[in-house]
């Protein structure tokens, strides 16, 4: 009998999802290949095609057709990438279809009687975009046999409006070995992108946070001039963005609009802050309060004048503030890790027998 393995192809390498998943994966002793699909060579005359398709999709104004942008990778590149692991199973992050017809990747899994899976880490952000969602939808969802998705809303949709076979399956992080800064001099923490959401929130705290991302300076036009001393303009990830949760007393998610809108898809930094021991202070709605308890592992607020609230509420009540970051964190180390997620994973598609 074949020895079981996983190969996962990696749609989302921009991030370190997949990776990280990867990782989890050797942690949990799970037989893994990983495979970055944007690093593989481009398909030929990509770049040519691309703008004829772009012409056409413009007269014709059939873009959900054309679809000019997808399948850039040389389909052979894949193929070998497949043959040469020779696995049991597939796991895509993200979606395929920028990268390869979903049909020509599914006769590939086919012909070594490989199951294949989508992890779906973005549907949410294909909303706007309806015709690139109707195509995601109508042409890649159907080749996966499962489909993991970490929006409950999108598995929900998956499942009783397309009849697909789709599981909620949230995400997890990196175990965090440092210690928190003992004086924790930042009070209130947000990183991300500038949005229209995220300032208009930002403004009724704008004496207590402190904010780290890329493009803030674009909407400075609409930021008060309080907010925007607040503001450090640049990108922070991996062991800055640590550093920056461990010393700070709230950590504030304020999820993607798209997310939000729909009230789903509990995003990487919520589990990034209770790893840390941080205490977490994110969005509220019933997805994310199916999973942790609110008011004693996180806390949530509705709206602008409940943030400021809670804000000062817990800055004024440090013990009440560390007991909930402390049972968070126990939450998160019990739960979601990326070993125990790839463990979680492995039980559920047969590649290993116990948990």
């Amino acid at each position: 009998m074949k020895n079981k393995k996983l190969l996962i192809l990696d749609g989302l390498s921009e991030l370190a999802l997949a990776k990280d998943f990867y990782q989890g994966c050797l942690q949990a002793q799970i037989d893994a290949e990983y495979c970055d699909l944007e690093s593989l060579p481009r398909r030929r005359l990509y770049f040519v095609s691309k703008f004829i398709g772009k012409l056409k999709s413009i007269f014709s104004r059939r873009y959900a057709i054309n679809f000019a942008k997808l399948a850039r990778t040389d389909p052979n590149a894949i193929k070998k990438a497949i043959m040469t692991s020779s696995p049991t199973h597939i796991l895509v992050f993200r979606y395929a279809y920028r990268f390869i017809k979903p049909q020509v990747l599914q006769s590939y899994a086919r012909a070594l009687n490989c199951k294949i899976y989508l992890y779906d880490t973005d549907s949410c952000n294909l909303f706007p975009d309806q015709n690139e969602f109707i195509y995601f939808i109508e042409k890649e969802l159907p080749i996966y046999d499962e489909i993991f998705s970490f929006s409950k809303v999108a598995t929900d949709f998956f499942t009783k409006t397309r009849k697909l076979p789709a599981i909620y399956f949230p995400y997890g992080s990196n175990p965090v070995t440092r210690e928190p800064v003992q004086a924790r001099p930042i009070d209130v923490l947000f990183v991300g992108k500038a949005s229209f959401r995220r300032i208009f929130l930002l403004e009724y705290i704008k004496d207590k946070v402190s904010i780290y991302g890329n493009r803030w300076n674009r909407s400075y036009p609409m930021i008060s001039p309080e907010l925007q001393n607040r503001i450090v303009n640049r990108t922070v990830w991996g062991n800055d963005l640590t550093d920056l949760m461990l010393q700070s007393k709230i950590v504030l998610n304020i999820t993607n609009s798209n997310f939000y809108c729909v009230e789903t898809g509990l995003n990487l930094r919520i589990f990034e802050v209770l790893a840390t021991g941080g205490f977490l202070l994110t969005d509220h709605y019933e997805e994310i309060a199916e999973l942790f308890e609110i008011g004693k592992e996180i806390e949530t607020y509705s709206s602008a004048r409940e943030l400021r609230e809670k804000v000062e509420y817990y800055l004024n009540h440090e013990e009440e503030r560390i007991q909930i970051a402390a049972a968070g964190k126990k939450k998160f180390y019990e739960l979601y890790t990326w070993e125990q997620r790839a463990k979680d994973f492995s039980l559920k598609v047969g590649l290993s027998d116990q948990p």
